[in-house]
């Protein structure tokens, strides 16, 4: 018997912004596979869980193990198709029906509060990974589309990629620094990229930097 896996987009945190149809199939799961706050949304559900703890093939054995009869939800933050491990689950079950149900991306939130587009926006993600001459790279991009928006984790902050960008030559620009959005806590700053070097941000939030 397959395995019956939904890979479910919860959006960039608050409840307001989850889909009806993701939480409607967060309710019909078995068990629930996510991250600490993903998991942490749907506490009152009081469903079997596995927190993800960065080891991927954990997840992959951990639902090898279960009955085939459980209904699987892999909660991602965001939307699956946007830089979660939806690749790596297929690589691990090419034969079975896995379902996706997309979310709102905190790239979308992110543009939204800066009442911009984003359809001519080059996006990029920071999440686990250093790339090298990345000043070169987003002059580059820069010079193909007219803003970047760059998702950063938690080893490179928002201020350590100005500092790593002023570092390697990239000029001084206007940046947005977006936090915690949709959240209580959420924070949306305009600022140039010499100033925020010089703060302390926190990770996982969206960089933004126009082509000015």
């Amino acid at each position: 018997m397959s395995k019956d896996i939904s890979v479910i987009g919860i959006g960039p945190g608050s409840l307001e912004y989850l889909l009806p149809v993701a939480l409607n199939k967060v309710k019909e799961a078995d068990v629930l596979v996510g991250g600490n706050r993903a998991l942490e949304l749907f506490k009152s559900l009081n469903k079997e869980t596995f927190k993800i703890k960065g080891d991927l093939k954990a997840i992959i054995n951990y639902i090898n193990n279960l009955s085939p009869d459980k209904k699987v939800a892999v909660l991602v933050s965001g939307d699956p198709g946007f830089y979660s491990f939806l690749n790596y689950l297929k690589e691990n079950y090419p034969g079975e029906n896995i379902k996706v149900i997309p979310g709102i991306s905190s790239i979308q939130i992110a543009f939204a509060r800066i009442k911009s587009s984003w359809h001519d926006a080059c996006l990029i993600s920071l999440h686990g990974r250093r790339r090298e001459n990345l000043g070169r790279f987003l002059e580059e991009k820069l010079r193909e589309y007219p803003k970047v928006a760059i998702l950063t984790d938690s080893r490179l902050t928002p201020d350590g990629v100005a500092r790593l960008l002023l570092e390697e030559g990239f000029k001084d620009r206007t940046s947005y620094v977006l936090t915690d959005l949709t959240m209580p806590t959420e924070k949306v700053k305009e600022i140039p990229l010499t100033e925020l070097a010089e703060s302390r941000e926190k990770g996982n939030s969206v960089v933004i930097i126009g082509n000015d």
